[in-house]
């Protein structure tokens, strides 16, 4: 598990195929399993089987916002149940910013990412922030350019187009 800064706030990430890990990252966190997690990549590759979309979904997913945003996709059988929650769909965000595209290759599929902090609590936004409360309980923390006043992405529902945060 590791802390890595994104596009928005500082983030906690693991292999979404691995269960354990995506258990102890929850574990962390404080954070029931049924609330789902964000997967975060430079592509869907590696979890498009997971996602019931169309081509031009895809794209959308694909193409860079102004704002960074996260969809909400209808989900497939294949979509493991420690990812989407309760839910019936994956909350996926495309981005190419570092070090998200080294990330994905390195895993070969998107990263769950959710905030680095405890469930509730407040985002940590810079890298000594997530050292001084993370270090010792996650694996590696990714030092890397951060910024104070980022907010946690805008959340978008793929098939209405609803604006459900941000």
């Amino acid at each position: 598990m590791i802390a890595y800064p994104p596009d928005t706030v500082y983030g906690l990430g693991c292999d979404p195929k691995n269960k354990a890990a995506v258990e102890s990252l929850l574990e962390i966190k404080e954070r029931p399993v049924d609330m789902g997690l964000i997967l975060l990549g430079s592509s869907i590759n590696g979890v498009g089987e997971w996602f019931d979309i169309n081509k031009q979904q895809k794209e959308i997913l694909e193409n860079e916002n102004d704002v960074p945003t996260t969809y909400l996709v209808p989900k497939t059988k294949h979509a493991p149940p420690w990812i989407s929650g309760k839910h019936p769909s994956i909350a996926i965000r495309v981005t190419k910013k570092d070090p998200v595209p080294l990330l994905h290759s390195i895993l070969e599929s998107p990263i769950v990412s959710t905030s680095a902090n405890f469930h509730g609590g407040p985002e940590l936004k810079s890298f000594a922030e997530v050292e001084n409360e993370l270090s010792g309980i996650v694996d590696f923390i990714l030092e890397g350019p951060s910024d104070a006043n980022a907010k946690p992405s805008r959340i978008v529902d793929i098939l209405t187009n609803e604006i459900i945060r941000g």
